[in-house]
């Protein structure tokens, strides 16, 4: 019986696979400290808070009643009230739910970091007090806000005046008669508009 010449090999040995994997990680080693994490994670929940914000005002238009979104500093949320009746209260069946904020991120405002025209506070909302005496931002149903304001989100490590973090502080401005929430950044040397 004649033997067949070998045509080719196909595939990879066991000992390639192991020395590109062991060339990956190495790889992935140097590169992965120099990863901000805490940037990345940061943005996203502004991101995530960015897009709450405008899906409220657009309840309140489609719903035709008042959204009032409470600051809770001390619990890191936002607690949205769908204000059936329009009486700026919680009642008996109106729905209240919370929007956490995302890891590490906080209300706040270096002090290394500019003041916006809304303030210095972390929350330059009106106290809404038929609401838990939180400040809140309330929606109309024509879109509209209550009032021209601001918050300031930074992460913790910014806050604690860490240098590698002072790109990590955002505010967000609440335009009154559009309803509509601009968003700016602290690159480390000025504010700049977007996420």
């Amino acid at each position: 019986m004649p033997v067949l010449p070998h045509i080719g090999r196909r595939g990879f040995t066991m000992v390639e696979l192991l020395i590109v994997i062991t060339m990956m990680a190495i790889v992935a080693a140097m590169a992965l400290p120099r990863v901000n994490v805490s940037r990345i994670q940061s943005k996203s929940s502004i991101q995530a808070l960015g897009t709450t914000m405008l899906a409220m005002q657009r309840e309140a238009i489609s719903r035709q009643h008042n959204i009032v979104v409470m600051v809770d500093t001390a619990q890191r949320q936002l607690r949205v009230l769908y204000d059936a009746n329009d009486n700026l209260a919680i009642n008996n069946g109106e729905r209240v739910r919370g929007i956490p904020l995302g890891e590490g991120i906080q209300f706040g405002r270096p002090a290394t970091v500019p003041v916006r025209t809304f303030g210095g506070a972390a929350v330059n909302f009106t106290t809404q007090e038929t609401t838990t005496s939180l400040p809140a931002i309330v929606f109309f149903r024509n879109g509209s806000a209550r009032e021209f304001g601001g918050v300031y989100l930074t992460t913790r490590l910014a806050l604690a005046g860490d240098p590698d973090h002072r790109n990590e502080t955002w505010a967000m401005e609440m335009i009154r008669a559009t309803g509509r929430s601009e968003w700016m950044r602290w690159n480390g040397t000025t504010w700049m508009r977007g996420f």
